[in-house]
């Protein structure tokens, strides 16, 4: 590997870095830019020239370089070099027309890469994120690595669903139809035909996954609702989890009630009617009317109105030993 000898000091700031290198073999002087000299000393480039550490140009306007061997780039803290000569792209491309038979991605990043990158910068319970997804090559880098050492690294792979118009006007959804199918291949193993002819199987490198796709935003950037209000469960599921980091169960709701969900001795409602014809509010006859069933003594209700007076709330909670949290759709949403 070679390196740019040039520096950054003026010949007024660090006069001892201006002056020609000179081949010993042809005698040709090479003079560095006016306005940033060389980036060492005359005794030290004479030095490295010595040692054949200096890379002299065949074009005589191009000027000498610094040469590095790999084995000085190893990192003294993980032993790993910071410049990978191999594998290639091509090396993705083979892999991924193993995996589908065909070619079905242009330029796919070789997993043996990916896997190189993860293993310098991982521990094996880390989490990877590739915003980025393409052809799931970080998956199965991450699958590979966790059934060598026994790890327990998590993937996570974003991708688009379409990076063309003709790959949306075909509907080929690449996160469904390559991404996901990928790393589904690799876990559970595939077979393709060499270039003999002969079959070969691949084992498949075990793990698991879930594909999911991000549905559509429920309010605007300034908590507006938009020309469209999502629905009651849509928004009963948003609720639940941003309040508690916990799945949705759709059995648990209960629409004519308000009544969502239960979590460490809370209780959460929604009340809100998603035909933007009525406001569905908070008041003295709902909290006196909530189910005679209702043992939690916290309550965190989302309401499109509030219409309690707070001293008539908090007389509700002294007499009755809860707690109301109102909250207002969609301001107060998280």
């Amino acid at each position: 590997m070679s390196d740019n000898l040039t520096g950054l000091a003026s010949a007024e700031e660090r006069p001892n870095l201006h002056y020609p290198i000179v081949n010993p073999e042809t005698g040709r002087k090479y003079f560095p830019p006016p306005n940033r000299g060389w980036a060492k000393s005359k005794k030290v480039i004479d030095e490295l020239i010595t040692k054949g550490q200096i890379i002299f140009p065949r074009n005589p306007h191009s000027r000498p370089r610094l040469k590095h061997y790999v084995k000085d780039l190893l990192s003294v803290r993980t032993g790993f070099s910071s410049v990978l000569l191999k594998p290639y792209t091509t090396d993705g491309t083979r892999e991924l027309m193993e995996i589908f038979g065909e070619k079905v991605f242009a330029f796919p990043k070789p997993s043996s890469l990916i896997k190189v990158l993860v293993q310098q910068l991982s521990t094996t319970s880390d989490i990877m994120l590739d915003s980025f997804a393409g052809s799931g090559p970080t998956g199965q880098a991450v699958l590979d690595l966790n059934r060598e050492d026994r790890g327990n690294r998590k993937f996570i792979l974003v991708q688009i669903p379409f990076e063309t118009k003709e790959q949306e006007k075909e509907k080929f959804n690449i996160c469904q139809k390559i991404t996901a199918e990928r790393v589904r291949r690799v876990i559970h193993g595939y077979t393709y035909t060499d270039s003999q002819g002969k079959k070969e199987k691949v084992a498949g490198l075990g793990g698991a996954f879930t594909y999911a796709s991000v549905g559509k935003p429920l309010f605007g950037e300034y908590r507006d609702w938009g020309k469209q209000l999502p629905g009651y469960e849509d928004l009963a599921k948003y609720i639940f989890y941003t309040e508690t980091s916990k799945d949705f169960d759709r059995k648990a709701m209960n629409e004519k009630t308000g009544k969502i969900g239960e979590h460490h001795g809370t209780s959460y409602y929604l009340l809100y009617t998603p035909d933007g014809q009525q406001d569905r509010q908070l008041d003295m006859e709902w909290l006196k009317g909530l189910d005679k069933t209702e043992t939690n003594r916290n309550l965190v209700v989302y309401c499109e109105k509030i219409w309690v007076h707070r001293d008539d709330l908090a007389k509700f909670e002294l007499e009755t030993k809860r707690t109301v949290r109102p909250m207002i759709v969609p301001f107060n949403l998280k």
